[in-house]
């Protein structure tokens, strides 16, 4: 089932009652959902009623939300361009259907401001377009995009055994995940959400920074040898190739 055009038009049902809405009909309650992706159950609430501010980092709830339309049989990609959109929109957005109304202010300005209004308006304009250059392009080394990420999978199949080259991660929790190889060149640097695996091989010697070493498992040749460390606790640089002797 595909979701529309992420939009701010008030006539469109907005992501949040999307999901609730597939929720419903399939006939699972939040427990349910969070049983089977580890999201708390107050975190798929504030998704459903798009109350951004009892959530966590956008970072983290981008996984959520393509987990949650995955797990409901969603369009996530689409899911997660339209919560990036719909949060921005106006607040009253949930009241599309009761009557409002907005004042509107005049405002009388005085003699010769109109031309410094436009001189302010073009200094406005090239500050904001610097700003998003370098936001873009630091979005473009931080984020990597995912339809061009061809080593990890959205399934919970377990990695082949009988590879014994082949160091795997999998995610049982959120947590942002980093790995860089030998040549310090970046193979994954994003969340991982649950039931999602990243494969590489061992002759790369890649290392291992991640926020929750409890939420994924290593895998080493086919073999599970567990969490990379305790839930909660953070890791930096860790040698994998060391790890799975």
């Amino acid at each position: 089932m595909g979701i529309q055009q992420a939009s701010c038009d008030l006539n469109t049902v907005h992501i949040g009652a999307m999901l609730r809405a597939a929720r419903e009909e399939q006939g699972l309650s939040f427990p349910d959902i969070s049983e089977q992706l580890k999201i708390p159950t107050h975190y798929l609430a504030a998704i459903e009623s798009l109350d951004k501010d009892a959530l966590p980092s956008l970072g983290y709830v981008l996984g959520f939300i393509r987990a949650y339309a995955l797990h409901l049989g969603l369009d996530a990609k689409d899911a997660v361009a339209r919560y990036k959109i719909e949060i921005e929109c106006p607040k009253n957005l949930g009241l599309r259907n009761r009557p409002h109304y907005v004042p509107k202010n005049k405002l009388r300005l005085p003699r010769g401001s109109f031309a410094a209004g436009m001189v302010l308006s073009c200094m406005i304009v090239v500050v904001s377009w610097y700003g998003w250059k370098t936001d873009a392009n630091s979005a473009q080394i931080t984020t990597p995009i995912l339809e061009q990420d061809k080593s990890w999978t959205l399934d919970s199949i377990e990695p082949i055994q009988g590879d014994e080259d082949l160091i795997a991660l999998k995610a049982v929790g959120p947590s942002w995940v980093h790995v860089v190889d030998k040549d310090g060149i970046v193979l994954i640097s994003r969340i991982m959400v649950p039931g999602e695996m990243f494969e590489t091989k061992r002759d790369l010697a890649p290392v291992l920074s991640l926020r929750d070493a409890g939420a994924i498992e290593l895998y080493f040749g086919g073999k599970r040898l567990g969490a990379v460390g305790q839930k909660g606790e953070s890791a930096k640089d860790i040698p994998l190739a060391d790890v799975a002797q």
